[in-house]
């Protein structure tokens, strides 16, 4: 067994969908640095029956990425590779995502596709991504049936979203994937060759714990560089080479372009490449200078490189002549190195929240959560891919709390279509981080959204012959899409009759205990348990994908009359909770 599949062993929030899914899961959360993969999983899993042989769908519209993921995991591993079979899945999972008749899915894959057409038709995904996950190892077999579900899946977007101009590829990751992905987690640099290369000139720059040596190099170096060690180079840049497009919007058929027609413009069109490398040194003796470099990785310029390194031999001649601005890199501090490369890699580009960390709101927060117990709020300040995948348990992640506050004080759809709007526009970003958010408001309004999706894992656990009517209707409405965000809004909007006393200021509202959101999802639990019985009420509002604002207001409206009309059955346990909660 190796590292990546002993870490992944002691994942029991992944283990909790399947081995399978899980995965799936942990391969995300690597491939994309992902900090709350619990979060992401509370959504993107689509668990349950009949789910169209579709385990997973991810979309992230701000990076312009659609996932669809299928998982097949089996501890006997009587045979060598996965079977291919479980890859063909995957034609019936796009078939019915992209074109299958909306109203005959069932309600998780409804909500799922629903979104997944929305973003395409919205021009707002780049990347159509087919994963087939399993722990066997790769093989030849199951490659060729996902080209052929990469084939059906560009024959769907080209039929039914002919202004869409999307990439599709697919990815088996097996055993070998699995713990490359791992290795380069915790390794930034794979290639750890020696290099000498003649240089005409360059100069020498360097800060606090770092050096840099700036120069030109040839084409030629770099595209040999790809083909002996292909993506081991862009370790450091965790989205590697994404291929080519041919349109005149897509950059990396661009940079093919200017190689071979216009190889004396590179150098000036070209942003050039960020490489972080063990050691350099330059000698300066006679000319052309001898660069010497131990170890190399890609940090900025996989594009680049990639572009470069795949052009055909007839079409590469002038790359002898072609000049590309490199930056080589070296660093031994971990903590820097984990910054430059953040800031560097433009596939792991700066997200918006970064922007934010220095922002007078967020320095506030994380000095007062230094005194909430087993709570590290970060505001923006995010770790990189080891940290990610090593899993924080104390983490309180700033993408959830933004979702979480959007969402407890009346606005769903923000919370969960457009989150990224609030660390971007100052005045959603000032209306949802006030300057009356306190850290242990936060804690409270986390904790109910956290509280909601343990229940959803819960209920998503016990069989079909377990779960009760009521609780199928339960589980049916925590499958859909943005129904989580949707239910803490719901709840937040119906707590001054559970407190039973009027509330001026929802900020005010805290666990009079100075508690861990642990312990606070452990108050919200009864009163959870309470209101889960009327969610029926606003399955409505997710047909959309809380879209419709209107729709959103009735359902939440029906919500509040059922709270209402049983306000008495419910009374002790809106006294217990009551008593544990301050508004003032």
């Amino acid at each position: 067994m190796g590292p990546a599949a002993e870490a992944l062993e002691t994942r029991d929030d992944l283990l909790v969908y399947g081995r399978g899914n899980a995965i799936a899961l942990f391969a995300l959360q690597m491939q994309y640095n992902i900090e709350d993969i619990e979060a992401v999983a509370a959504v993107a899993v689509t668990d349950g029956f009949n789910d169209k042989k579709c385990d997973l769908v991810y979309v992230d519209r701000a990076d312009g990425r659609i996932i669809i993921a299928q998982g097949h995991a089996s501890e006997k591993h009587q045979l060598k590779s996965a079977p291919a079979n479980k890859a063909s899945d995957l034609n019936t999972a796009v078939s019915w995502l992209l074109s299958g008749e909306i109203d005959s899915l069932p309600a998780p894959l409804r909500s799922a596709a629903i979104e997944v057409r929305s973003a395409l038709q919205n021009d707002e995904i780049r990347h159509l991504n087919l994963w087939y996950c399993h722990n066997y190892e790769e093989s030849k077999n199951v490659q060729d049936e996902l080209r052929r579900v990469v084939a059906t899946a560009d024959g769907l977007l080209r039929r039914h979203y002919t202004s869409a101009i999307v990439a599709v590829s697919e990815e088996e990751i097996g055993k070998r994937r699995l713990e490359e992905l791992y290795s380069r987690a915790g390794n930034a640099v794979l290639v750890t060759d020696k290099f000498e290369l003649d240089i005409e000139g360059g100069f020498e720059a360097g800060g606090s714990e770092w050096n840099a040596f700036c120069t030109s190099v040839a084409g030629s170096w770099l595209r040999q560089l790809w083909r002996d060690y292909e993506t081991d180079l862009t370790s450091p840049n965790v989205r590697d080479y994404l291929g080519i497009i041919r349109t005149e919007q897509n950059i990396n058929n661009g940079m093919k372009t200017t190689a071979q027609e216009e190889p004396d413009r590179f150098w000036i069109y070209n942003n050039g490449l960020t490489v972080l490398v063990n050691d350099y040194n330059v000698d300066r003796t006679h000319k052309p200078w001898r660069l010497t470099i131990e170890g190399l990785g890609i940090i900025n310029g996989a594009q680049t490189t990639g572009s470069i390194g795949t052009l055909d031999d007839d079409r590469a001649e002038s790359l002898s002549d072609m000049q590309v601005l490199v930056r080589f890199v070296r660093c031994n501090d971990n903590d820097v190195l984990s910054e430059i490369v953040r800031y560097n890699n433009t596939q792991n580009k700066v997200e918006a929240a970064d922007f934010r960390s220095k922002d007078a709101i967020q320095e506030r927060l994380r000095e007062e959560f230094k005194s909430i117990p087993d709570a590290d709020y970060l505001g923006g300040r995010r770790g990189g891919v080891r940290d990610a995948i090593t899993r924080r348990k104390n983490l309180v992640p700033d993408r959830a709390v933004a979702q979480c506050l959007a969402a407890f004080h009346g606005r769903p759809n923000l919370a969960y279509n457009e989150t990224r709007r609030i660390w971007e526009e100052n005045k959603t970003y000032a209306e949802t981080f006030s300057d009356q958010v306190n850290a242990r408001h936060i804690v409270f309004a986390y904790s109910l959204m956290r509280s909601i999706e343990e229940r959803k894992r819960e209920l998503a656990q016990l069989s079909d012959e377990d779960r009760t009517n009521q609780q199928d209707k339960q589980i049916d409405f925590l499958r859909r899409r943005g129904s989580i965000t949707l239910l803490v809004t719901a709840i937040a909007s119906c707590l001054e009759t559970i407190l039973d006393k009027p509330i001026a200021n929802a900020y005010k509202l805290r666990f009079r205990e100075n508690c861990s959101p642990v312990r606070g999802m452990m108050h919200w639990k009864s009163v959870l348990n309470s209101l889960l019985p009327f969610v029926s009420h606003l399955t409505s509002a997710t047909d959309r994908g809380l879209q419709s604002q209107e729709r959103v207001k009735e359902a939440i409206s029906l919500f509040q009359s059922m709270v209402e009309s049983t306000v008495e059955h419910n009374k002790a346990q809106y006294v217990d909770f009551a008593s544990v909660v301050a508004s003032t």
